[in-house]
């Protein structure tokens, strides 16, 4: 029978259906939406989360559910503690753990880029903790990751494919050399694009060309993004160098700086690989996205000639071992 309570207001946190697959019970409330634009309780707090919750869901052709947003930042600590705990579970497949974790980065990270408040950063950074771990420890949960990454232009998604892309690049790279923080630097990648946040959607999503001004404000979310990271007390060296050298190029032409070669840090040159091929596989209003095999052609051809190529080397193998 269906639940009685419908909730007209807009009030709710938008949650990805695959954070159902490592819950046992629901944390709080939670609801699907009608046709009508109501919101209707889908399962109460406490209740188990079984295969019966997933299949309703389905049948309601529906790959989300909503929390009310008083309860989200619950909802939110809930998940990444369960989060740990399964990331560390041996009795646990990759394949669950890869889910989880990219499930759980979207959500958070789209949390993040609409509000850019303390809290909400916050539980970013909480959850890259296991998703660096993640990385690290597990090759086959990595090699999911890659295949699970979204190919949308949404900015929160962008910024979730990049800091899994460049963790696992930075991982590879660096290999066991353990004066590279992997957890601070995996804020710094997923937080890299914090700033656009700041930018108009007009824009940011603008399917011609930009004019000169335009360009300009895009290229402000460099700086927007440093500021928001320093208000917030998230600000290290690592997210520091990430978030204003990610657009600066060899020749000089890149920005906000104009730096040039081996002024770049490698930390920012890890990141806008994972930058440009997150960029070309995307469905972008200004491009058709592009399969893995043509934009890596792409990148080997054009985009990357001023990017170290050993990096570049190191990150074919994401796609290839």
């Amino acid at each position: 029978m269906e639940p009685a309570e419908n909730i007209s207001d807009d009030g709710f946190f938008t949650v990805s259906i695959d954070s159902l697959l490592f819950l046992d019970k629901a944390p709080c409330d939670l609801f699907r939406r009608n046709r009508s634009g109501e919101y209707v309780l889908l399962t109460a707090r406490h209740n188990p989360l079984g295969r019966q919750v997933m299949d309703r869901l389905q049948v309601y052709g529906t790959e989300e559910f909503f929390v009310r947003n008083e309860e989200s930042m619950f909802f939110s600590r809930v998940v990444c503690a369960r989060l740990d705990e399964l990331v560390n579970d041996p009795n646990t497949t990759s394949v669950v753990k890869a889910k989880a974790i990219q499930a759980t980065c979207r959500d958070t990270m789209r949390r993040a880029f609409e509000d850019p408040r303390g809290p909400f950063i916050k539980q970013v950074c909480d959850v890259i903790v296991p998703t660096v771990d993640l990385i690290v420890r597990d090759d086959q949960a990595t090699k999911f990751l890659v295949r699970l990454t979204a190919f949308d232009h949404a900015t929160y998604i962008h910024s979730t494919n990049v800091g899994i892309f460049a963790v696992a690049l930075a991982r590879l790279f660096f290999g066991l050399d353990r004066s590279h923080d992997m957890h601070k630097l995996g804020t710094g990648f997923f937080l890299h694009d914090l700033g656009k946040c700041r930018i108009p959607l007009e824009i940011l999503n603008k399917p011609g060309p930009l004019t000169p001004e335009e360009r300009q404000v895009i290229n402000g979310h460099v700086e927007e993004g440093y500021s928001l990271l320093g208000e917030n007390g998230i600000i290290t060296d690592e997210a520091r160098t990430i978030t204003l050298e990610h657009h600066e190029k060899d020749d000089g032409q890149g920005y906000p700086r104009g730096k040039m070669g081996s002024d770049i840090h490698p930390y920012a040159r890890i990141c806008r690989i994972a930058d440009i091929y997150e960029a070309l596989t995307a469905e972008r209003p200004y491009h058709r996205k592009r399969s893995t095999f043509e934009a890596l052609k792409i990148m080997k051809d054009q985009e990357v000639t001023d990017v170290d190529q050993d990096l570049f080397t190191h990150f074919l193998r994401l796609f290839t071992a």
